[in-house]
């Protein structure tokens, strides 16, 4: 989709830009390749992605509805709910209200690598009593870590 008044997807270098500076940020924040955001999937991390992205935008640039729309493919319909969702959901669920939270102060929790690091130990090929073992070392490593 274009943008309606250029016929083309990004007005400026600029844009792009800041377009693939909030595409980076949102992928790192939520450890999803970047073609993740533009691939028609309804799995949860792709949708969740997405939303993210379009509030991001919002957030952090003065961009209109629908040239955020264009940029990412969608109609501004679409971007009004993502941003409505991320505002709404954030009040009660933790997982958003955290997204929210890292998006508007432009910060990666150390949470975010945590959890990376567990699930790597869940799908590792080792028993489960070494799998418990490394779990509990990375905890105890991300106390003191809190602690100093």
């Amino acid at each position: 989709m274009n943008y309606f008044k250029t016929e083309t997807k990004f007005l400026s270098e600029n844009d792009e830009a800041q377009f693939h500076q909030a595409v980076d940020f949102i992928s790192d924040l939520l450890q999803i390749k970047p073609e993740m955001l533009a691939k028609k999937s309804r799995n949860k991390a792709s949708v969740m992605a997405r939303h993210s992205l379009a509030y991001y935008l919002r957030k952090h640039t003065e961009f209109p509805l629908e040239y955020i729309g264009a940029m990412m493919n969608k109609h501004h319909a679409t971007i009004i709910h993502s941003i409505k969702f991320i505002n709404d959901y954030s009040s009660y669920d933790p997982y958003i209200r955290m997204l929210k939270d890292s998006i508007d102060n432009k910060f990666k929790p150390d949470h975010f690598s945590f959890r990376k690091e567990i699930m790597k130990c869940i799908k590792s090929q080792t028993t489960d009593s070494s799998k418990a073992e490394n779990i509990l070392t990375l905890f105890h490593q991300y106390a003191k870590r809190s602690l100093t």
